[in-house]
C-alpha cells in the first residue's frame, strides 16, 4: 500500500518537494545513510531538484513503513504541508477504492 501512496502522486510530489531540506532533515534523524544524504544533496545543488526528489522517493519506495512514517512526518517538520497532504490523501483515495474493488 504504501508504493500506490507515492506512486499515484509521484510527479506532482517530485515537482514540489524541497528533497534537500527533507534529506538533511532525514540524515539528521539517521534515516538516510551518508552515501543517500550527499547524493540527494548534489542533485538538489546542480540545478536537477526534480531528479533529487526523484531518488528520494525512489529510496522511500523501497523502505519499511516506519521510514515512510518517518518520510511523513520530516514533512511536516520542515513545512512542505502541501506535499505531505498530497500522498495523504491519495492513500486514503487508494484505501477507499480498495474496499469498493476500483483497482
Amino acid at each position: 500500500m504504501l508504493q500506490g501512496r507515492i506512486r499515484g502522486v509521484h510527479e506532482s510530489v517530485s515537482e514540489k518537494m524541497d528533497a534537500g531540506k527533507m534529506s538533511s532533515h532525514l540524515y539528521q534523524r539517521r534515516a538516510l545513510n551518508k552515501k543517500e544524504f550527499e547524493e540527494i544533496q548534489r542533485l538538489s545543488s546542480s540545478d536537477r531538484p526534480t531528479r533529487a526528489a526523484e531518488e528520494l522517493l525512489n529510496i522511500v519506495l523501497s523502505q519499511t513503513d516506519d521510514f515512510y512514517d518517518c518520510f511523513l512526518d520530516s514533512l511536516i517538520k520542515t513545512d512542505q504541508l502541501d506535499v505531505h497532504q498530497s500522498i495523504v490523501l491519495q492513500g486514503l483515495i487508494y484505501i477507499c477504492c480498495k474496499y469498493i474493488k476500483c483497482y
